[in-house]
């Protein structure tokens, strides 16, 4: 392990985190003043971190990166901009410091979740924080860190694919760089647009500004406990279906479309089978709603219907009503969807659709080879074949996802809640959803967990977010220890 590398390239990620610091300082400045000083110490420690990982870390501009070190600097990157962005809400003395970490990983998480029973507790700069948070981890801390660290050979490509998580991450461009930069400024303008029509719509600068985040992050961080309900305006819901599915379809297929590549996106197997799971899903949903009486009006059943479905679908977690309220199958549908997920190379959370249509197609392959043996098969996927090491991949994954998952289930359990509510709070933090079913509903805060049950949940969103095997890896004292590379 070359140490001193990795804790250079830290060194500038926490530089990068110095210059985002600089937004809620100004905010502090302008309309909170008397939290200044939570920003400017917060800045002061991020400034220190900083000359200490430079100090320690390799003076090469230059090197190889390899693997071993690209998942260190992953791992240890997430561990410490979390840790960092929890230092605002200590210093500023409004709650302990599992609660802190518990806000920052669900902030950087894109989980979207609270433990605050009212959101006047937060200063305005503290609000500012929380959505800057979203932005930052909504495109992924390291996909940042790529546009600013030098141009690197060997494994840079892990950092990316990663953060273009999924399984088949797409590099756009030849360029690792050139490549990030263009997510970046995809991420962005697609931000300024739903601002722009937040604002059309009559929504003020501040609450556009954090709903657009919230959206295109697919996190839903909200000013309000209950949501998008506190809203209650069809043209924001519209919206916001429009833009969560944008932000849950893979960004590369935008770049395509600025070059008027539109067959590519019509052609894309993934994105076609998301918005075919978004579809039923709806459908189910509103004739649900409709024939049981629990929306008086088609057109009420419709509403609620796709807007949840594409809420749950695309992870974002925001609620247009109370669906703790609904039918058990229509909270079984919201149920499975967070486990779906979006599109690869998005910043959905959640398996993704194209690690479902692997591990579906690689089941099919196998009941073939059952009926005819002595027949070739192979895994195909929008007419792409599959290695064998893709299939593997993708099927140890899905495993320690639903190992991850009983496991969790198991433990919060043991803070008092149901077995359903168990698996929904696990399910949902997982999978970056948020918002998830009974005590912990759309409605509910996480105040009601213990010191416990908040450890389990801040683990459950490093997991769902590092996606199992960065953060597990970190764990093997051979991962430190050896030398040989990976």
């Amino acid at each position: 392990m070359d140490i001193r590398s990795v804790l250079r390239l830290l060194g500038n990620l926490s530089g990068a985190f110095c210059a985002v610091l600089l937004v809620p300082l100004a905010a502090a400045l302008i309309r909170d003043r008397a939290n200044v000083g939570v920003f400017a110490a917060t800045l002061l420690v991020s400034l220190l971190m900083t000359l200490f990982f430079k100090a320690c870390g390799s003076n090469k501009r230059v090197g190889r990166l390899r693997v071993r070190e690209a998942v260190a600097v992953l791992g240890c990157g997430w561990l410490y901009v979390c840790a960092m962005g929890a230092l605002p809400y200590f210093f500023s003395g409004i709650m302990d410091p599992i609660t802190c970490v518990f806000e920052s990983v669900a902030g950087f998480t894109t989980t979207g979740i609270t433990t605050v029973d009212s959101y006047s507790r937060f200063p305005d700069s503290i609000l500012v924080w929380r959505c800057l948070t979203h932005w930052f981890g909504g495109i992924g801390v390291i996909m940042l860190f790529i546009t600013i660290m030098p141009q690197m050979t060997g494994s840079t490509g892990y950092l990316f694919n990663t953060e273009q998580s999924g399984g088949m991450g797409e590099r756009t461009l030849p360029r690792i760089k050139e490549s990030a930069m263009m997510l970046l400024f995809v991420y962005g303008g697609l931000i300024l647009i739903e601002i722009f029509l937040l604002l059309a719509v009559g929504l003020d600068p501040y609450r556009s500004v954090n709903l657009a985040v919230a959206t295109m992050a697919t996190g839903g961080f909200s000013f309000y406990h209950d949501s998008l309900v506190a809203f209650d305006s069809v043209p924001i819901e519209v919206i916001c279906i429009v833009f969560m599915i944008i932000a849950s379809t893979n960004f590369s297929l935008f770049y395509k479309l600025w070059h008027a590549d539109w067959q590519k996106l019509a052609k894309d197997v993934e994105y076609r089978c998301y918005l075919g799971v978004l579809a039923a899903a709806a459908a189910a949903l509103t004739a649900d709603l409709y024939f049981r009486g629990t929306m008086k009006t088609f057109g009420d059943a419709l509403k609620y219907g796709i807007f949840q479905a594409v809420s749950f679908g695309s992870t974002t977690g925001f609620a247009s009503a109370d669906y703790c309220q609904w039918s058990g199958f229509a909270q079984y549908v919201l149920f499975l969807l967070m486990f779906v997920g979006g599109c690869s190379g998005s910043t959905a959370g959640g398996i993704k659709i194209i690690r479902l249509l692997i591990l579906l197609k690689a089941a099919w392959s196998e009941l073939l080879h059952a009926l005819h043996p002595q027949m070739v098969q192979v895994v195909r996927v929008g007419g792409r074949v599959i290695d064998s090491r893709t299939v593997g991949n993708v099927t140890r994954f899905f495993f320690l996802y639903i190992f991850a998952f009983i496991v969790l289930s198991a433990l919060i359990s043991l803070c008092g809640f149901s077995m359903m509510d168990s698996m929904g709070v696990i399910a949902a933090t997982l999978s970056s959803v948020g918002a998830a079913f009974g005590a912990l509903g759309p409605t509910q805060s996480y105040a009601v967990l213990s010191g416990f049950g908040r450890v389990i949940i801040i683990i459950s969103m490093l997991l769902g977010r590092l996606e199992i095997f960065t953060l597990l890896v970190l764990l093997r004292s051979d991962f430190w220890g050896e030398s040989r590379n990976w």
